[in-house]
C-alpha cells in the first residue's frame, strides 16, 4: 500500500499559538515513515501559511524562525497546496490528510475546518460545528444544562455591556455567585485571560484582562476543595474514554504558567503533575466516563478529544468544565496510560478522518432543479 502524504498543520493567529508549536514537535516523532509522508504546513501569527523544513533537533524558535527565512508561502488549494511564486514556478503538493496540531482561534474554532472542507482535504479532530461549540464557554455551559449535567452557577457578558454598566455586573456576582469566582474569555483556551477573584476590588481589573482575548466574559462560581479531573475520548460516532487523570496544582487554579512553564523546557501537558489513573471512586470515574462521551457525542465530535471536570469528593459532585476538541499533546498520556501508543493513535486519527471523508462523500450534495430553465 502506497504511504499518505500527511500534512501536519500547526501555528495560526491565536493566543495559543506557541502552544500548537509544542503539540507538533511532540506529534512529529510519534508518524510512522513506513506509512506516511509527513510534512509541516505552519501557519504564522498573521495567518500566511509556509511549508517547513524537516524538523531536526532544535529549539521552537529556531525553527520558526528558519521557516520565516525561507519563506516557501503556499496557498491551499483542492485536495493540497500550492507553493507561491510565478505560473512557471509554481508546485502543487497533495495532501491526503490533513493532522490538526492546532489550538484555540483559527484552528480549534471550526474556521480552518470550513477552509479544508471546502478545498475537499481530510483532516483530524471534529468538525465545523463541534469545534465552534466546543470553543464557547458559555454555549458549552448550555448544552450541560440541556443534557441535564450539573453545572456550577455562572452568568456571561458582553464586554460593551459592562463598559455601560459596571454596577450591574457587581452586584450580580454579590448577589448570584459570591466570591470566590473565575473570570474567563469565553473563547480562549490554556487557562489564558483567566483570573480567581476573590474580592470585588479584584473584580474590574479581572475582567478588563479577559477582555483583552474576547468580547464575551464568563463568570463563574468557585467550588471549594474541587479536583481538576481530565478524560479523553476518541472515536467517531461511538467513541471510546481513556483513563482519567487529576492533574494535581500549585496553585490557586491550573494556569498557563502551571500547564506549560512548570520544571523549565515545557513539554506540553506532558510536563503537568497529574496522577494517572485519578484516585477518584469508580464510580465518580465511570460517571465522567459516560458524560464525556454524552457531550463528545452531542456536539457530534470526531477525533480525539478531552473533556475538564472538577469533582468535589465531600458532596461527590461532578461538574463538566468544558471539551477541547484538539487537546495539548493530543491527550497522548492518557491514551499511552490506556494502552495505546501515541504512533497508534496518529493512526486511528487518520483513519477516522478518512472515515468521515468517505461518508462525507457518500451524501447528495446537489440538487439539480429546473428553476434556471424558467423564463
Amino acid at each position: 500500500m502506497s504511504k499518505l502524504n500527511l500534512a501536519v498543520i500547526f501555528g495560526a493567529k491565536s493566543a495559543e499559538h506557541e502552544v500548537s508549536i509544542v503539540t507538533t514537535f511532540q506529534a512529529w516523532g510519534w508518524i510512522d515513515r513506513k506509512k506516511y509522508n509527513p510534512f509541516l504546513i505552519y501557519i504564522d501569527q498573521n495567518n500566511n501559511a509556509y511549508l517547513c523544513p524537516p524538523l531536526r533537533k532544535e529549539s521552537y524558535k529556531d525553527f520558526v524562525k528558519k521557516v520565516l527565512e525561507q519563506n516557501k508561502r503556499v496557498d491551499f488549494v483542492k485536495g493540497g497546496i500550492e507553493m507561491k511564486g510565478g505560473i512557471l514556478l509554481k508546485k502543487r503538493v497533495n495532501i491526503d490528510v490533513a493532522l490538526l496540531t492546532m489550538h484555540g482561534l483559527y484552528g480549534e474554532d471550526g474556521k480552518i475546518q470550513g477552509m479544508l472542507d471546502f478545498f475537499d482535504i481530510p483532516y483530524t479532530g471534529s468538525g465545523v460545528l463541534g469545534s465552534a461549540l466546543g470553543m464557547d464557554k458559555v454555549l458549552m455551559k448550555e448544552i450541560f444544562e440541556k443534557l441535564g449535567l450539573k453545572v456550577v452557577k455562572y452568568f456571561w457578558f458582553y464586554d460593551v455591556e459592562y463598559k455601560k454598566d459596571k454596577s450591574s455586573v457587581f452586584k450580580r456576582v454579590d448577589k448570584e455567585l459570591g466570591y470566590p469566582v473565575f473570570v474567563k474569555p469565553a473563547n480562549c483556551g490554556s487557562s489564558v485571560g483567566i483570573r480567581k477573584v476573590k474580592s470585588r476590588k479584584m473584580l474590574d481589573e479581572a475582567i478588563k484582562q479577559a477582555t483583552r482575548f474576547d468580547h464575551k466574559i464568563l463568570i463563574e462560581e468557585g467550588i471549594s476543595g474541587a479536583k481538576d479531573i481530565n478524560c479523553s475520548i476518541l472515536g467517531g460516532y461511538d467513541p471510546q474514554t481513556s483513563v482519567c487523570e487529576e492533574v494535581l496544582t500549585d496553585e490557586e487554579f491550573l494556569s498557563f504558567e502551571e500547564k506549560y512553564l512548570k520544571g523549565g523546557k515545557t513539554k506540553g501537558m506532558l510536563g503537568l503533575s497529574r496522577i494517572v489513573p485519578a484516585p477518584i471512586p469508580d464510580k465518580a470515574t465511570k460517571e465522567i466516563q459516560r458524560q464525556a462521551k454524552m457531550v463528545f457525542k452531542e456536539l457530534g465530535c470526531w477525533g480525539v478529544a478531552r473533556m475538564d471536570f472538577l469533582y468535589q469528593p465531600k458532596s461527590r459532585a461532578i461538574y463538566p468544565n468544558e471539551i477541547n476538541t484538539i487537546p495539548g499533546s493530543l491527550a497522548f498520556y492518557l491514551w499511552k496510560a490506556s494502552g495505546l501508543e501515541p504512533s497508534l493513535l496518529i493512526d486511528k486519527l487518520v483513519n477516522l478522518a478518512l472515515e468521515r471523508k468517505k461518508q462525507q462523500d457518500s451524501l447528495s450534495l446537489i440538487f439539480k432543479s429546473r428553476i434556471l430553465d424558467q423564463k
